[in-house]
């Protein structure tokens, strides 16, 4: 069966369009209800009501409802009755909704936790026992909070203030640290700083906020706070305005935070932005000579294989794969809604689904492949806040200034540094660096050239650029007393194979290691015979052991749902270069963000660096390249092809 088509009949489709606007006016309802402690209006469908319509009537997103009423998904009818959430901001001051033992009180911006014990005169613990959301997260916007209306009355006295400190935010500090150095509860911290969204708490580093200092609770500042970054001023005194040290053109800084909470949260969108080439395996792209048609009018191969456009088999197989970690996920407890968006690659295509109304509703954002893409979609992240992650290897550069981003595969510049490093603490080598000269290698060469340079002196470093029609003979570069240690950062297979043939021919008479890239495992007319007699090595990110249950397990799955196998296979029959699988690239991907953001909830970026999960093809160890960039993947091993045809894994640091 073409693999294609059936995931077309299954694949979420999206509009792009903007939605038309509806021809009926929607009346709002005003008849509420509590359900499971949320507020909700009870709104019934009338003729030439849509989704959209009825959230802009009452200024909700299409998700919130499709959230609360999951049959409208499948589409609305007449008569039909909606669970609409409550906005915060619709209700007055206190909103609140009783029932005969519990008030149900609707919060606002700016309200938290703390304000709450003080209103009600209840205690923090008797709150968080009615409410146990609120032990490790704050207070949102518009939540829904129990009240015991035995214990409801009027506000206590707030407990005597004699003023407070105004703390200068440092690298890596949280509000949570903060509010922990200072022995003050967070819910406190956030009540005198308005200005702090309590639902997504970021710090800029320069940033100046109070900290409530009471009579009846002794403080304690922290030890590593110097004067000139926390001042101690009375209540009645205006607190002294310092500009932050970040301009305003410059991005903010997200700080990495070992101190993470978990949260309650558990609704989110995820847009998965592939390059599928939906419209290229239409039945009039299908035709060549060597294909037929079958019985039910489809084209297939003459060796029986349904046909697949080459451009689309890479991103299909990353979305088989992603579809599988999404059914994972969802039995973990992850309720999330996922968009599959085709980009065709095209950067014109990518703004325009940027514009999509749906694409501001994103809690994380897959994709897109390719640095140009991902360029473009830089903008719109930050603009919103919105973690994307990119699958495929893009330029350094484009983490920049790029705090949002997330470099899966950070590329074969990335093994420069470790390798060398790596081969830095081995004895009495001479390191010989081969390149062909190409314009394609040149930047990989020159990477590898400049580092060796840096580590190793003149005479136990040897660099040959050369051509493929003039190879020189290996005894004239090789050493007979040392171990020779060859490295060829080339993608070119018919140079790659001459040379590694000349090298297997010499390891007769010298001692030789070579190392080369994760790509040439994947070339066709590379004899293994070569590698396994030179141990050849390779650093990745990537590798599969197909002897882990876990793998295996993946495998039965995939067979089982698409009836193949995830392969490297083009349409023609051709093998990529690429060092990883996109199946397995696209569940590890779809697993690690999707299980890190039921943990963490949306800000679940700062906690990537202590966040970690068993992978089938990758281990992910994410770290900022500087302060105020996206996140990289620094996860390296080294595999060697051993005499004894094993290959072993060697950890690099």
């Amino acid at each position: 069966m073409n693999l294609l088509r059936l995931f077309i009949l299954c694949l979420i489709c999206v509009s792009v369009a903007q939605p038309a606007p509806s021809q009926v006016t929607v009346v709002p309802s005003k008849k509420k209800v509590v359900v499971d402690g949320k507020s909700f209006y009870l709104h019934t469908v009338q003729q030439g009501e849509t989704l959209y319509s009825i959230g802009k009537a009452y200024n909700v997103l299409q998700k919130d409802i499709v959230f609360n009423n999951p049959d409208a998904f499948e589409g609305i009818k007449i008569g039909q009755e909606l669970k609409i959430p409550v906005k915060a901001e619709e209700a007055p001051a206190g909103n609140r909704l009783q029932s005969a033992q519990f008030i149900y009180h609707i919060t606002e911006k700016g309200q938290t936790a703390y304000w709450l014990t003080q209103q009600y005169n209840i205690s923090r613990d008797e709150l968080v026992k009615y409410n146990p959301e609120l032990e490790h997260s704050p207070l949102q916007a518009g939540q829904v909070v129990t009240i015991p209306k035995k214990n409801s009355g009027a506000a206590q006295q707030s407990k005597p203030k004699i003023g407070y400190a105004t703390h200068t935010v440092k690298r890596k500090e949280t509000l949570f640290s903060i509010a922990k150095s200072y022995h003050v509860d967070l819910n406190e911290v956030l009540e005198v700083n308005p200005e702090i969204d309590a639902n997504d708490p970021r710090l800029k580093i320069g940033q100046q906020i109070k900290i409530p200092l009471s009579d009846a609770v002794p403080i304690s500042l922290p030890v590593e706070t110097s004067k000139t970054d926390t001042v101690i001023i009375r209540q009645d005194l205006q607190t002294p305005v310092n500009g932050s040290v970040q301009d305003s053109d410059v991005p903010v800084a997200i700080d990495d935070a070992s101190d993470c909470v978990e949260t309650s949260q558990n609704e989110f969108c995820i847009a998965l932005m592939l390059p599928l080439f939906l419209a290229d395996n239409s039945p009039a792209s299908a035709p060549d000579s060597s294909m037929v048609k079958d019985s039910e009018g489809r084209f297939r191969y003459r060796d029986g294989r349904y046909w697949i456009h080459p451009r689309s088999v890479n991103a299909l197989e990353f979305c088989e794969g992603a579809l599988l970690a999404l059914d994972t996920l969802k039995k973990q407890g992850l309720n999330a809604r996922v968009y599959i968006f085709d980009t065709m690659r095209d950067t014109v295509k990518m703004a325009q689904l940027l514009e999509s109304p749906v694409m501001t509703d994103m809690d994380l954002i897959i994709g897109p492949f390719g640095t140009d893409l991902v360029n473009r979609t830089r903008s719109f992240a930050g603009e919103n806040r919105i973690y994307y992650v990119s699958p495929t290897a893009i330029s350094a550069t484009s983490l920049k200034n790029n705090p949002y981003l997330i470099q899966v595969n950070a590329g074969e510049i990335n093994v420069v540094n470790p390798m060398v490093d790596y081969l830095s603490k081995q004895k009495s080598i001479h390191v010989i660096l081969i390149g062909n000269g190409s314009e394609a290698d040149q930047t990989l060469f020159n990477a590898y050239q400049n580092k060796l340079e840096t580590v190793f002196a003149d005479s136990s470093l040897t660099v040959h650029r050369m051509r493929l029609d003039s190879l020189q003979q290996p005894g004239h570069y090789l050493k007979k007393k040392r171990m020779n240690v060859v490295i060829i950062p080339s993608a070119d297979e018919a140079f790659v194979n001459r040379v590694t043939g000349q090298l297997h021919t010499s390891s007769h008479s010298f001692q030789i290691n070579l190392y080369g890239l994760a790509g040439w495992t994947k070339f066709v007319n590379l004899d293994p015979e070569y590698l396994h007699t030179l141990e050849f090595r390779y650093a990745t990110a990537f590798y599969i052991d197909y002897s882990k249950p876990e793998v295996q397990k993946f495998l039965q799955q995939f067979r089982k749902i698409y009836a193949t196998e995830p392969t490297m296979l083009t349409g023609y029959g051709g093998i990529s270069s690429y060092s990883y699988q996109f199946a397995f690239l696209g569940y590890d991907i779809t697993c690690y963000f999707g299980a890190a953001m039921r943990k963490y909830g949306k800000g679940f970026g700062r906690c990537m660096p202590v966040f970690r999960l068993p992978m089938l093809q990758s281990d992910f160890h994410f770290e900022k390249v500087d302060p105020f960039s996206g996140y990289k993947n620094t996860h390296l091993d080294i595999y060697k092809y051993g005499k004894d045809y094993t290959i072993t894994k060697e950890i690099l640091e």
